[in-house]
Order: structure tokens, then sequence, then C-alpha cells
């Protein structure tokens, strides 16, 4: 067999497995997640289908308040239990859309998608209108 040969079948053959050289189950985002300040924790969990992302405590202990929440009844509650993310669903190729995202430092909700780049590391992108105009931030899976 001709080394020319031998290249095309390793070429097809690599092409052929590489979408699915580090496949991960839809439900690798479960689990709790540490956001990009270290600070928060947020246990994202599926429910009816769509995966939710919930407030379950912050790292320091400390119990904030949800100050800058729109609505002015709702500044003085703790986040503890506020969510935070909702309305995911699994899209293929380890992303998540069609979901939100709320910002308690600022208290805006921000269009989300979310791409897990392996097991431990979660790209989280919310956006106003469209991808293009938004913050990424990058949150580590809380090992148990």
């Amino acid at each position: 067999m001709s080394a020319l040969v031998k290249i095309l079948i390793l070429s097809i053959f690599s092409f052929i497995t590489v979408p699915y050289a580090n496949p991960m189950d839809e439900n690798a985002i479960l689990g709790v997640w540490v956001n990009q300040a270290g600070d928060g924790l947020i246990e994202i969990s599926q429910q009816q289908g769509r995966y939710t992302g919930t407030i379950i405590g912050s790292t320091d202990g400390k119990d904030r308040q949800d100050r800058h929440n729109p609505n002015p009844t709702l500044r003085t509650r703790s986040l503890q239990h506020v969510i935070v993310l909702d309305d995911f669903n699994y899209l293929g190729d380890n992303k998540w859309g069609n979901g939100w995202v709320y910002d308690p430092n600022n208290g805006k909700t921000y269009h989300c998608k979310m791409t897990l780049l392996n097991n431990s590391t979660l790209k989280i992108r919310g956006y106003i209108g469209i991808s293009l105009f938004g913050r990424t931030e990058t949150w580590t899976k809380l090992e148990k």
C-alpha cells in the first residue's frame, strides 16, 4: 500500500472520528458550579426537560442580598435559592441554549447559552439580542 493511500485512509478515519472524540452526556452540566468571581455556588439541575441553575450558597459562607433587583420589594431577599439560569435545553455538541441568565450584580436578565469545554469547565455567555453583544464567564465544577 502506498504512503499516499495510507495517508488518505488515516485522514478519512480521523475526519469521521473527530466529532465523536469526546462527546459528553447532555446531563454532564448537572452539579454544583463556582462562578468566575469565585464567590457563588450554583447548582444546575434538570426539571421537566429543561436545565436550571439555582444559587445554593457562597464560598465564603456569607448570605448576600439581591440588592440590584429591578423589583424594589425583592432587594432585601437572600440570593440563596434564587434561580439565575433557566429554560435551557440541550442542543448537542456539548452546548445548551434558548435560556436566560440573571446577573445579581446588576439586576439584569440576559439571553444565554452555555458550552461545556470539559468535565469541569463551563462557559456561560449572556447577551442582548445576538451573542455578539455579550459577556462570557467561565465556571468551574465543584468537585465532591
